[in-house]
């Protein structure tokens, strides 16, 4: 029997290609052939804009300050490379325009020496000229030339780095104990004629301290002759993670001479006449945190009322084991105080040193020079941003606490009490089943 047969294609063989796939193979060739031509014009201008036209290096290289073989892969890296390995999430519009120790003090310090992390403005020269010959020990600063170029020929860092080279070769306390790190390139926008110091700055500064110890000082603040060897007596709290805090002293409005005391005795004097008073920034003086009757007791004492918006000069150690400062606030009403608060909720207990003390120069905080101009609408922004900043870090610091099993130990007790008030105050009694109050953690 025949069958009629089909004509159909072999097994083996290919259909024919229609119209709508050619258009589409077409299409799809066109975009990789564009997109590989685009990559490589893209890659061949920045390499050649970079190599021709880039930034030019700053005034002076940076020298290796290890010894190693004159030839080392690490030579070659450029501080932007370094960075970005060292801290991801740190922005690059810092990073790249940071130069440590460009500046490098002659003098080594000792590791159980307590360094100051301090901030220094292109007017302030003079002023870290006094802080080195008071201190007389190490010092880490920043300097922040504000300028969008890294040009040699730049007026606004020829003329600065010129000015502070012509002191540091003629001061020997600059020379022996001050380190300067050199920060170019943008600012924040809230901007003020003086500049002032940010929690990047400060977290730059004691991250290339030389010593175990560092001192977050005011930048109108000098601290007595006799401070650091009375803080670095109190090493072992430091080294058990503990915040040693330095009260600081100010002259009022009846006070007819602005020479600094020198002692415990000379200071009381003049507090007793009115003429100084313990100045807490917030509160009236001899009523803030620190508390000036405790002081008078001449004995080491623990802070038990703090505050969240507490914010005076103090020592941790610079290890990694105590947090760095949240670097999300540019305004320095809020920056330091929100540092503090993270290293308090960690664990940390606040001591208050007996008889040493630190003098913050009179002047006017409120003047136009050292404040931006913001409106009451920004001025209610960052506010409520702080406060989320406080449930963010309660809420952070209570897991680590949790994972790390210290949630049942006294280390925990901080956490405790200033998350309950503050997670209360939102309306919020649980979150992720974490219970404040130490009855359950889930």
């Amino acid at each position: 029997m025949f069958f009629k047969s089909k004509h159909t294609l072999p097994i083996s063989g290919t259909p024919r290609p229609t119209p709508k796939g050619i258009l589409s193979w077409l299409i799809i060739r066109i975009i990789v052939i564009s997109f590989v031509t685009f990559s490589a014009i893209f890659s061949f201008t920045h390499i050649f804009w970079s190599s021709y036209f880039g930034r030019p290096r700053i005034l002076h290289p940076i020298t290796r300050t290890y010894d190693t073989k004159l030839i080392s892969p690490l030579s070659e890296f450029n501080n932007s490379n370094r960075f970005s390995k060292m801290h991801s999430k740190t922005s690059k519009l810092f990073t790249d325009g940071l130069y440590p120790y460009y500046y490098h003090a002659e003098h080594t310090p000792e590791l159980d020496d307590v360094t100051i992390a301090t901030f220094v403005s292109q007017q302030g020269f003079d002023d870290l000229i006094r802080l080195a010959e008071v201190w007389q020990g190490p010092i880490s600063a920043i300097l922040h030339v504000p300028t969008k170029t890294l040009d040699d020929t730049d007026p606004s860092i020829v003329n600065i780095l010129a000015t502070y080279n012509d002191l540091y070769k003629r001061n020997a306390f600059l020379k022996q104990h001050v380190d300067i790190h050199l920060i170019t390139g943008p600012v924040s926008n809230n901007v003020s004629i003086l500049p002032r110091p940010t929690n990047f700055h400060l977290n730059v500064a004691r991250l290339f301290a030389r010593s175990e110890f560092v001192l977050f000082l005011d930048q109108d603040t000098w601290p007595t002759q006799r401070a650091r060897k009375i803080l670095r007596k109190h090493k072992s709290l430091l080294l058990q993670n503990d915040i040693l805090v330095l009260p600081s002293f100010t002259f009022t409005e009846l006070s007819i001479s602005n020479d600094f005391p020198r002692s415990f005795e000379e200071l009381t004097k003049l507090v007793k006449r009115n003429y100084m008073g313990l100045i807490d920034d917030g509160w009236s003086l001899n009523k803030g945190p620190t508390s000036y009757e405790n002081w008078l007791k001449k004995s080491i004492y623990n802070i038990s009322e703090y505050d969240i918006h507490y914010q005076p000069n103090f020592v941790v150690k610079r290890g990694s084991v105590i947090p760095w400062c949240t670097e999300r606030f540019d305004n320095f009403e809020h920056s330091k105080a929100a540092c503090l608060f993270q290293m308090y909720i960690s664990g940390s207990k606040l001591w208050v040193i007996p008889e040493a003390f630190s003098i913050k120069y009179h002047y006017n905080r409120h003047s136009y020079l050292l404040k931006a101009v913001e409106s009451k609408w920004e001025k209610t922004i960052k506010d409520r941003m702080y406060a989320k900043f406080l449930r963010e870090a309660c809420i952070h610091h209570a897991r680590i606490l949790d994972s790390l099993g210290d949630w049942s130990t006294p280390k925990a007790n901080h956490v405790k009490q200033q998350c309950d008030r503050i997670i209360t105050n939102w309306g919020l009694g649980i979150i992720d089943g974490l219970r404040l109050d130490g009855v359950e953690i889930v």
